[in-house]
């Protein structure tokens, strides 16, 4: 887990890149643990619940991040108040975050929530998902579990329209220097896209 750094109200444990959590759990591993366990019971939940009627809007997605992890922490599902970054990387800044959130999903909404794509080329759905992927990494709304909560968001975005979770077994590795996520996530917050459309589109694939 890596440490966000922030401009104020520190959320991680003295000296520590923990979080403060419910269950004052101050193992990393463990932590890590019951993090995978939540974020496991969060998808076995938002696919159970999946229909048509399901609208993929800012709601859902705050939804997302408190079932998922509530038991654990007491942010989950709240937008950060604090600017952070990590690395190189700086995050939309507090003061225009509400207002950059809601402008991503009212043009989500316009697209109809990316629902209409089931007979759309693989392509195509793959160029929507990897645009409005990196606009919301680039907001970054929450204090952690960024990337895990967007992933999700659009795992079931992908379902919705027949298709699999989107597969990142080949790009998704625990070294970050060796991460071809945070690699694509990076040149996101650049405005260049190209390599989370490779991501996306060799992730996708058609449910049998």
């Amino acid at each position: 887990m890596s440490k966000y750094t922030q401009d104020k109200n520190y959320i991680y444990y003295e000296n520590t890149n923990i979080p403060k959590n419910k269950q004052n759990i101050h193992n990393l591993e463990v932590l890590e643990e019951k993090e995978r366990e939540l974020l496991l019971k969060g998808y076995n939940y938002f696919h159970k619940t999946l229909s048509e009627s399901t609208i993929f809007d800012e709601k859902y997605f705050k939804e997302l991040h408190t079932k998922t992890f509530i038991e654990l922490y007491d942010f989950a599902g709240k937008y950060r108040n604090v600017n952070i970054s990590k690395g190189y990387s700086n995050f939309c800044q507090v003061r225009f975050l509400e207002q950059a959130s809601a402008d991503i999903f009212n043009k989500l909404a316009s697209e109809n929530y990316l629902r209409n794509y089931t007979k759309k080329s693989r392509e195509e759905f793959a160029q929507k998902i990897s645009f409005y992927m990196c606009e919301l990494i680039a907001l970054h709304p929450f204090f952690e579990f960024n990337g895990r909560i967007i992933r999700l968001f659009f795992d079931m975005i992908a379902t919705s329209n027949g298709y699999e979770y989107i597969n990142y077994s080949d790009v998704l590795v625990i070294e970050d220097e060796d991460n071809k996520f945070i690699k694509a996530s990076i040149d996101c917050m650049g405005g260049d896209g190209k390599k989370m459309f490779e991501i996306i589109l060799n992730g996708l694939k058609k449910a049998i």
